[in-house]
């Protein structure tokens, strides 16, 4: 009994550090995004609030005269880029699936109002604070550019995000089926009983014979 409650505990703790780690996981959507030359972003990435990590990044802008559409699957992090930004909780740049080489790349950098947490909710993106066409840190602004050189080490001519959101909400973790326990047919049933009887008369026999007083 005390070996299955402590089993039955662990299973408990277990659980419960999964749904814990589980819950440090929103899927933060771009909504409404839109750039000062009409076009506009779009798509979704998940964000670890816990460990400041991003994983299934699929966000695309679309494209105007001169600017090709883009899609980004991967995110800079100071080892596969050098524009890094130590706050990827309201900072991010998100950057195509190959960074081997980034020259010519476009890249997309997101500045959001107030950092993201577990707790998902509407946070806005921060809208240009100037004229486009005055050069501005890459902490103050929204916007796509091209990488100038192989590791993006500064930004191009920017492409400034105009309006728009992200909007977040906990990954639901698919529920795990149980696994089938296999059971017997009728017919073994039966015959585990026929050969499980007789062993159980005699261990009744043997617990009677030494409870029995002896005679005087």
């Amino acid at each position: 009994m005390k070996t299955l409650l402590c089993a039955g505990a662990l299973a408990l703790a277990i659980g419960g550090f999964a749904s814990a780690a589980n819950a440090a996981l929103v899927q933060w959507t771009l909504t409404d995004v839109k750039f000062v030359d009409g076009g506009t972003a779009s798509g979704s990435y998940v964000f670890d609030a816990t460990t400041q990590t991003f994983s299934a990044i699929n966000v695309t802008a679309t494209g105007t005269e001169g600017i090709p559409a883009a899609s980004f699957s991967n995110t800079c992090d100071g080892s596969n880029c050098d524009a890094y930004l130590p706050d990827p909780a309201q900072n991010m740049i998100f950057v195509p699936a190959d960074t081997s080489d980034l020259t010519g790349k476009q890249v997309i950098l997101l500045d959001l109002q107030s950092p993201m947490t577990d707790a998902g909710g509407t946070i806005a993106i921060k809208p240009p604070e100037a004229e486009a066409a005055v050069t501005v840190a890459l902490r103050n602004k929204a916007f796509s550019t091209f990488c100038p050189d192989a590791t993006c080490s500064g930004p191009g001519a920017m492409r400034f995000i105009a309006s728009g959101e992200v909007v977040g909400r906990a990954v639901v973790v698919p529920a795990v089926a149980p696994t089938p326990v296999p059971t017997l047919p009728p017919w073994s049933l039966a015959l585990l009983s026929l050969v499980l009887a007789p062993i159980a008369w005699m261990q009744q026999r043997r617990q009677r014979a030494v409870a029995k007083p002896a005679r005087r």
